[in-house]
C-alpha cells in the first residue's frame, strides 16, 4: 500500500513539472501570426507559469505577442532557437545574445538570430553586419 501511494505521489510531482515543449515543425502554428512553424533557426516558445506552451515561428512574433497581449507573467520561461545549432537545445531567452540584420530573412521579418554566448553572436555579427542585442534591448 505504501509503495502504491509513493508511486502516485512521484507521478503527480513529475506530471506538474514545467519544461520546454518541443515544437512539431510543419504542423504547429505560430500563436501570433498563425503561420505554420517551419524554420528551426528562428522558432521561440513561452512556457507560462501554469505550464502552457505558446509557440512562435519568429522571435519578432514573440516580442509582438508580449507587447500586444500585455504579457506580464514574470515567472514564465522563454526559449529561443540557437541559430547556429537549430537541432540542439533551445536557449533561455533572457540569457541569450542576439543579432538583428535584414540579411537574416526570418519567417515574419523579425530578422533576429539567437546565440548562447557573446562570442557566438560576434561571429554571426561579422557575417551579417548586424546589431548585437540582449533580452533587455529587445523588449
Amino acid at each position: 500500500m505504501k509503495k502504491t501511494i509513493f508511486l502516485f505521489l512521484v507521478l503527480g510531482i513529475t506530471a506538474c513539472k514545467r519544461q520546454f515543449e518541443p515544437i512539431n515543425y510543419g504542423h504547429e502554428a505560430c500563436a501570433y501570426c498563425k503561420m505554420t512553424i517551419m524554420d528551426k533557426h528562428f522558432a521561440a516558445e513561452i512556457l507560462t507559469s501554469k505550464g502552457k506552451a505558446i509557440k512562435f515561428d519568429d522571435l519578432g512574433c514573440l516580442l509582438s505577442y508580449i507587447k500586444e497581449e500585455h504579457f506580464t507573467d514574470e515567472d514564465a520561461s522563454i526559449f529561443v532557437a540557437d541559430y547556429n545549432n537549430p537541432d540542439g537545445d533551445f536557449l533561455n531567452a533572457r540569457k541569450a545574445v542576439y543579432i538583428k540584420s535584414d540579411q537574416l530573412k526570418s519567417p515574419m521579418g523579425g530578422n533576429y538570430a539567437s546565440s548562447p554566448t557573446t562570442a557566438a553572436a560576434n561571429k554571426l555579427n561579422a557575417a551579417f553586419n548586424s546589431t548585437l542585442l540582449n533580452w533587455d534591448n529587445l523588449k
